[in-house]
């Protein structure tokens, strides 16, 4: 993903190193700086950088380290997630880190959400782990709290196991049955951008999360930031109504392959009935 700024100067609080998996400065210093973020599969094809799958533990309880800490790092990129620090319900260390990055479960109910404490979270999207560096870390302690998040520049936030769902218009209400009408959205993976200014997102993006482009939540308020729906956002499966479904069917192209097969069908039908008097007269 790139981000073209309205002002180059803003990506000075970058670092221009593509190899570290964060966002980082291309052409620095110049009227065409802005911003690169590495996507899962950026150093596939880069020369002497190799990176890690991060895969799931096998027959590991839940509740165990290794398990957490493949749950936890699972929301960013492995590029990234591999070297992050790793925190568990309790903001108790898991791994130490190298990277600046830290992983972490943030479902708002933390452990009070296990069916059973002996089990641990039934998935890695229950947990909805969430990565972030140091800017990331200072918007988050603002929210925490409840008050405007002290930033020193933009930060990007990773969740790829996507979250559990917010009113996209309000800050604190993480449940569906308090959301206000069609504000309900529960995410699927994605990346945020969480502004030094919030601002400045309030006219320069929409808020309607259905369009699948970037789009700002929690507009007005001093918790404003971008979203950015990655592949899977919205999941994979659509489900149509009979009448939809009907639609669909009688529009280009699908009207034209219907009645291809309604050919195909009838032409067939007419060659097994030919065939069918022929043998039926040879047996006769």
């Amino acid at each position: 993903l790139m981000m073209f700024p309205k002002d180059p100067a803003s990506t000075d609080a970058f670092t221009s190193d593509f190899t570290a998996g964060e966002p980082y400065t291309m052409f620095p210093g110049t009227d065409f700086a802005h911003l690169m973020i590495p996507f899962p599969g950026y150093y596939d094809n880069v020369p002497g950088v190799t990176v890690e799958p991060n895969v799931e533990p096998a027959n590991e309880s839940h509740v165990s380290a290794a398990w957490q800490v493949w749950a936890y790092t699972s929301a960013a990129p492995d590029f990234l997630g591999n070297k992050a620090t790793v925190l568990d319900p309790d903001s108790k260390v898991l791994r130490g880190g190298t990277n600046g990055w830290t992983c972490m479960p943030a479902n708002p109910q933390g452990k009070k959400a296990w069916a059973d404490p002996k089990a641990g979270w039934a998935s890695a999207r229950e947990a909805a782990p969430v990565c972030f560096d140091a800017a990331g870390l200072d918007w988050m302690k603002g929210w925490m709290a409840r008050k405007k998040p002290l930033m020193k520049r933009d930060a990007f936030v990773w969740m790829l196991q996507g979250d559990l769902g917010f009113d996209n218009t309000d800050p604190f209400v993480t449940s569906k049955e308090e959301a206000g009408p069609d504000q309900w959205i529960e995410s699927g993976p994605h990346l945020m951008m969480f502004p030094k200014d919030p601002a400045a997102l309030s006219d320069a993006f929409t808020s309607d999360f259905s369009l699948g482009e970037p789009y700002t939540m929690f507009p007005g308020t001093d918790f404003a930031h971008l979203m950015i729906p990655a592949s899977g956002y919205y999941g994979e499966e659509t489900t149509l109504s009979p009448e939809e479904l009907l639609d669909l069917l009688m529009s280009p192209p699908y009207i034209y392959i219907l009645a291809a097969l309604v050919l195909l069908l009838a032409s067939g039908a007419l060659a097994g009935g030919r065939g069918g008097s022929k043998a039926g007269t040879q047996l006769a």
